[in-house]
């Protein structure tokens, strides 16, 4: 299975994925916890952006993280979504949603029902509906995940730190102890 990691250009804090946290690139952190699980995919809006054990692929939609999925599901069939943004993951929070995946979308859950939308696996069975979705004016990945039939993988509390996003400067320093435990 491909391992698509989407990171598009941030407002919030400019250049994010190759900002260094403890001495590496977050999004050289991301991909090394995928690539001894499969095939990683870089899809990317930005043109600058590159990953060690990736293939960068270059996302040309000009709309927002539901047009982005949609192409990568007509590009490349079904895929494992990874925010590039999420340096705390694991292989083994990886391997917990591979083994759960029989064949139907695949996503953890938090505790308080969230879904995780950028850590899942994509089926290529649902493109025509999150196509429909998006041109009924749907914008929200979680609000077409809980329209769907979903296979839900409950995450633990102790589970929830794996799944924090660096969105501001400041989250370097704020978010720099876990990385030893990540």
């Amino acid at each position: 299975m491909d391992f698509v990691i989407f990171a598009k250009k941030s407002v919030r804090f400019p250049g994010k994925h190759s900002a260094m946290l403890n001495g590496r690139r977050i999004i050289d952190m991301v991909a090394s916890k995928l690539k001894d699980q499969g095939n990683v995919i870089l899809y990317t809006k930005d043109p600058a952006l590159r990953c060690q054990d990736c293939q960068v692929v270059l996302d040309t939609t000009e709309g927002i993280i539901t047009d982005s999925v949609l192409t990568a599901l007509d590009r490349f069939g079904t895929f494992f979504a990874v925010a590039g943004d999420m340096p705390f993951i694991t292989q083994d929070i990886v391997s917990k949603v591979l083994r759960s995946y029989s064949g139907k979308p695949t996503f953890p859950v938090h505790s308080d029902g969230l879904i995780e939308p950028l850590f899942g696996i994509y089926t290529e069975s649902i493109y025509d509906a999150l196509n429909a979705y998006i041109e009924s004016g749907g914008e929200s990945l979680i609000g077409f995940l809980s329209l769907i039939d979903i296979e839900r993988v409950p995450i633990s509390e102790e589970e929830e730190r794996f799944f924090i996003s660096i969105n501001y400067p400041e989250d370097i320093k704020k978010y720099a102890d876990l990385t030893g435990n990540a």
